[in-house]
């Protein structure tokens, strides 16, 4: 898969009017979320063989490098705390692209199963730490996925013991990444064959359409490639 991206910060005083603008854009209302995102360390590459990535194609999982994953899951929906846990991994941007991050990426639901890699001592992941996204706000524009929402940090040692079986930590615990309020803005649009030029020439005229749409109201920006440099230092 293959995400085209911009971003945004909100101050809070704002917030309210813009989730007024993206209904108004969208003709829809904001679905609530209220997301867990534990973020893990490779303790050692996958097997992957001789098998190449398609020619114009990035590699979604880098085979030479440790990188971090991340486990995601929306505590909001009727499942809650059962909610299930989705696997995400994501390449560095690509370089040259002034207008959007493009990067490749691998997203799907993980079973019981596939989890069992990312428990303590099975030597495959290092559990490193988690954050909290809420209150979060969810729209979708045709085929781009719109969030805003607060980033919360926990309390130091959560999780420490199994992260995937410990408590939910309390809000009340949780601190403001950015003491200010300000909500991260993020519109994505996505294309199962990032090789594909006639799919991704359409998906990136969709997102800037998107981008001129709010323009004045929402500024969108491309931050720096390297602020999204999944891969572990030094190995």
């Amino acid at each position: 898969m293959h995400e085209f991206s911009l971003y945004s910060q909100i101050p809070a005083t704002r917030h309210g009017q813009v989730l007024q603008i993206l209904a108004g854009v969208t003709a829809s209302q904001p679905t609530a979320t209220f997301e867990q995102t534990l973020i893990y360390q490779q303790a050692r590459l996958a097997e992957t063989g001789s098998k190449k990535a398609p020619a114009g194609r990035q590699s979604a999982v880098p085979a030479s490098r440790l990188s971090y994953h991340k486990l995601v899951r929306d505590l909001k929906g009727a499942e809650g705390e059962n909610a299930p846990w989705t696997f995400r991994a994501e390449d560095v941007p690509l370089p040259g692209m002034p207008s959007f991050v493009s990067r490749a990426t691998t997203e799907h639901v993980f079973g019981e199963a596939e989890l069992e890699k990312f428990r303590q001592g099975n030597g495959w992941y290092k559990y490193i730490n988690q954050y909290l996204a809420t209150p979060g706000h969810r729209f979708v524009h045709n085929n781009i996925i719109i969030r805003t929402r607060r980033i919360l940090s926990v309390p130091e040692g959560t999780g420490a013991l199994e992260p995937l079986d410990a408590p939910i930590p309390t809000l009340s615990d949780c601190n403001l990444i950015d003491p200010s309020g300000t909500y991260y803005f993020e519109a994505r649009i996505r294309v199962e064959d990032g090789g594909n030029s006639k799919l991704v020439e359409q998906a990136t005229a969709e997102l800037m359409a998107f981008k001129k749409q709010v323009e004045g109201a929402i500024d969108l920006r491309v931050p720096e490639r390297l602020a999204f440099d999944t891969r572990v230092k030094g190995t």
